[in-house]
């Protein structure tokens, strides 16, 4: 069994939060409960936190069995979440809302002034199809139930970030300001960009392995 290593918790918790992106979320909450009293707000904050981190979980210890059920390799999973990880990155390089996360519908529905507590802010603005895919790609990359459980941890310490954004957001949005939340989606953008690029090739080069192998030059020395 390959056990994951500090390393390895590392960078799939750092590529969790930045798909996650707690500061793209700010904007989100502030705009759903604008109207609502600070005790309403904060408890929209609690039932979006703890809808996250049971997304997350199932993700966790149900999407790889899934795969299997619908028959799906994970070279081909590894592509497609790729593309979706990458046109997010893009949405976040441009400083934009990438229709991925938020349908049109979606947005008609957070703009008539509902909680959203679960939809669209859990999921799809938060724990979105990025998300999903970095556990599932994590958990195939690392299997047994260790490694599962150190995924779940991951996903924990995630979750407990996206709480704490979500619970101070009014005071979070004065302090850091647009500007800044501009910059950090700008750098988390490119962070992302490379691990969708990552993940592209690792999944172009399983399902077509002749791509990796580059062509063999030999010398034959005259006798």
């Amino acid at each position: 069994m390959n056990l994951m290593t500090l390393s390895d918790f590392v960078n799939h918790f750092v590529a969790l939060l930045v798909i996650t992106n707690p500061l793209s979320a700010l904007p989100a909450i502030l705009r759903i409960t604008r109207s609502q009293s600070l005790s309403h707000k904060r408890r929209i904050a609690i039932v979006t936190t703890v809808s996250i981190f049971i997304i997350l979980l199932i993700s966790t210890w149900v999407g790889k069995p899934l795969l299997a059920t619908l028959g799906i390799q994970l070279p081909a999973f590894q592509i497609a979440g790729g593309s979706v990880v990458l046109l997010l990155a893009f949405s976040m390089l441009n400083a934009s809302e990438s229709s991925i996360k938020q349908t049109p519908e979606e947005q008609k529905e957070k703009n008539l002034g509902d909680s959203g507590a679960i939809v669209p802010l859990a999921i799809p603005i938060i724990a979105g199809p990025g998300a999903i895919s970095t556990i599932i790609v994590s958990v195939n990359h690392y299997p047994g139930v260790v490694n599962q459980l150190l995924v779940s941890l991951s996903s924990l310490c995630v979750t407990l970030v996206m709480g704490f954004v979500l619970y101070y957001a009014p005071h979070l949005e004065k302090v850091i300001g647009q500007s800044g939340i501009n910059v950090f989606n700008r750098i988390g953008g490119l962070i992302l960009a490379a691990i969708a690029v990552q993940s592209l090739a690792t999944g172009a080069l399983e399902l077509f392995p002749g791509w990796g192998v580059g062509p063999i030059v030999q010398n034959s020395a005259n006798p």
